[in-house]
Parts: C-alpha cells; structure tokens; sequence
C-alpha cells in the first residue's frame, strides 16, 4: 500500500507540472503585469520617479509655476500623494506598497483600465492623464492644457 501511495503522489505531482507547462506555453496564455497599463514601458524611467522630480521636471519646462509653490492635497482613499500647482493636480501612486482591495488601488486600476477616477466612490468622476504611477487633471489648469498634457506624458519616456 505505501508504494501505490507514493507512486500516485509522483504522478499527480508530474500532472500538475505538466497542466502549468501547458498553461505557460499556450498562445492564449498573457503573462500577469501587474499593474503597468496597456502599452506602457515597464522599463522607463517614470517608474522610479517621485512627484518631486516630476513637478520639477515640468517647471524646468516653464509649464507650471515654482515647485515650491505646490499645495499638498488629501490623498487618503485616492493615491499616494497628490499635488496642485498652477491648477493642475499631480497624482502619484506607491505601487510597491498598495494594499489589495484598497480604495487607492481602485482609482488606480479605474485610471488604468478607464482614464478615469471616481474619487472616494462618491460617482464624482474626474478624466485624467495617466503616465506611468502617476496622473494629472487639468480641469483647473491656468495655462495651456494641451502643452502640459504632452510634456507631462513625455516625463519619464525612454525615447
């Protein structure tokens, strides 16, 4: 009886195997991303940015005003960190230490999947620009929206 139990459990285990080398090389089979949004470069730079070098960033630019001058909003249930400068609201998001399920990681997912956020689940949507861990809204932005939204989206991009 002991062989038979140990010759079954060899075979199931050389099943299994078989069943996760099967799954792996199947042409349906898409490896997880995580949470890198289609088409992004998991390799570029913007990924190991802070909202600090960004905003900085974009000031050098002449974009936004003084990064010194930026008001810290209210993150908690949307993001990481957020930041208002000339109007324009920076969101960031800690990848490496969101909590599954949480709110943070609904907005991001949403602005991932959507383009959108709808902030504390109020059905307050809000359309924003996403690049990388990062979003902007424009919505209160007092200069030219568009140079922003491009020089924004070019932040962190290997060329």
């Amino acid at each position: 009886m002991k062989r038979f139990t140990i010759l079954f459990s060899i075979l199931l285990a050389l099943g299994f195997a078989g069943v996760l080398a099967y799954v792996a090389s199947s042409p349906e089979f898409v490896p997880p991303t995580a949470l890198i949004g289609e088409g992004e470069d998991p390799d570029a730079p913007i990924w190991n940015m802070t909202i600090e070098e960004l905003i900085a960033e974009i000031a050098a630019q002449g974009l936004i005003d003084d990064p010194s001058t930026a008001i810290s909003l209210s993150s908690d249930g949307l993001c990481t960190e957020a930041r208002q400068v000339s109007g324009a609201e920076f969101y960031w998001w800690d990848l490496d230490n969101l909590k599954e399920g949480s709110m943070e990681e609904t907005s991001y997912k949403s602005l991932k999947a959507d383009g959108i956020i709808d902030l504390y689940g109020s059905g307050h949507i809000t359309s924003c620009v996403h690049n990388g861990p990062f979003a902007l809204w424009l919505d209160l932005y007092e200069g030219d929206a568009k140079a922003l939204e491009q020089a924004f989206k070019a932040v962190g991009q290997t060329k």
